[in-house]
């Protein structure tokens, strides 16, 4: 009898975790457009933080971009691969090509997503990312 209401308040307890804002099961699914007109469509784009998200970069362009998640204090402008969240860049594209990576969403707030190909930022190829509650 003990180990039956065990296992009940154990089962209880999970639920009430998962209820209560546990780790997000939720999954996005994003696409993004880059071309040579040094531009991101769409230009910026919504998640909820700890959802996993999978980004297809598609490049429309004849030139290699890439698409990098970057936190808000490092400058785009300056931004490398380095610079990218964890498992959040697309890696070079090449002209034509496409490619879906997924990661975790970070913390709520306002990211960027750049092209880290230099001068690709300058050019205005540079997003937000908003990650919420």
């Amino acid at each position: 009898m003990a180990k039956l209401r065990l296992g009940i308040m154990a089962a209880l307890l999970v639920l009430l975790l998962t209820a209560c804002g546990g780790e997000s099961s939720e999954s996005v699914a994003l696409t993004f457009d880059g071309n040579d007109m040094f531009q991101f469509i769409p230009a910026t784009a919504s998640v909820p933080a700890g959802a996993e998200v999978t980004v297809t970069f598609n490049n429309f362009g004849v030139l290699e971009h890439n698409w990098v998640l970057i936190p808000s204090d490092v400058d785009p402008l300056r931004a490398t691969n380095q610079d990218g969240l964890p498992g959040a860049t697309s890696g070079s594209v090449a002209a034509g090509g496409s490619v879906t990576f997924t990661f975790t969403a970070p913390a709520p707030g306002d990211y960027q997503f750049v092209c880290t190909v230099p001068g690709h930022a300058a050019g205005g190829m540079v997003g937000t990312l908003r990650v919420g509650e």
